[in-house]
């Protein structure tokens, strides 16, 4: 007796179907492909949500004394820390960007001892000494965040607890998510 589901039982599939079933992964791959080559196209502004675009500021040196740091010629590593930075402006990610503290304006690179390498929203502290570094002072020198007179104070959120006080005096620890959602006024 043959089971009614057992490929004995079932009849052979048409050669249509065998043939759409081999276009599928071509298909999902053109897909892909396609989907793939909008993204790459659009650029890096395709990956800021919801219209906030924070661009680091463009005059860095001036940012960074704002902030009270100094410029460096090279970066010290006596103090080195790292902490992940995650923004968002009414519910969108916001990416945090390259080079804040970071001035590629003259024949080397010059650091504050807060800066960002790249787009993942790690901060990087590296410093001469250990001292305390603070959000507020990596916002001064990101700038526009602070500028965006269409969002209020940020909340904030350390690890994942809520932060009761002003998120500029938060004091950058090795390993932690600093987290802050700035809402439309």
């Amino acid at each position: 007796m043959t089971d009614q589901h057992s490929p004995a039982s079932l009849p052979a599939p048409s050669a249509s179907a065998v043939g759409a079933r081999r276009a599928l992964p071509l298909v999902r791959r053109t897909l892909c492909a396609a989907s793939l080559a909008l993204l790459l196209a659009a650029g890096p502004a395709a990956a800021v949500a919801g219209g906030v675009e924070w661009p680091a500021a463009k005059n860095t040196a001036a940012q960074v004394e704002k902030a009270g740091l100094t410029m460096l010629d090279t970066e010290q590593l006596a103090m080195h820390i790292h902490t992940t930075l995650e923004v968002f402006a009414d519910g969108e990610q916001v990416t945090v960007p390259a080079d804040i503290g970071i001035d590629r304006s003259g024949p080397a690179p010059r650091y504050s001892p807060l800066h960002t390498h790249d787009e993942t929203g790690t901060i990087h502290v590296e410093s001469a000494e250990w001292r305390d570094f603070t959000l507020g002072q990596l916002l001064t020198e990101w700038g526009t965040p602070r500028e965006d007179t269409r969002f209020g104070a940020p909340l904030a959120w350390v690890d994942g607890r809520p932060w009761a006080g002003d998120a500029d005096d938060i004091v950058f620890r090795d390993g932690e998510t600093i987290t802050l959602r700035y809402t439309s006024r």
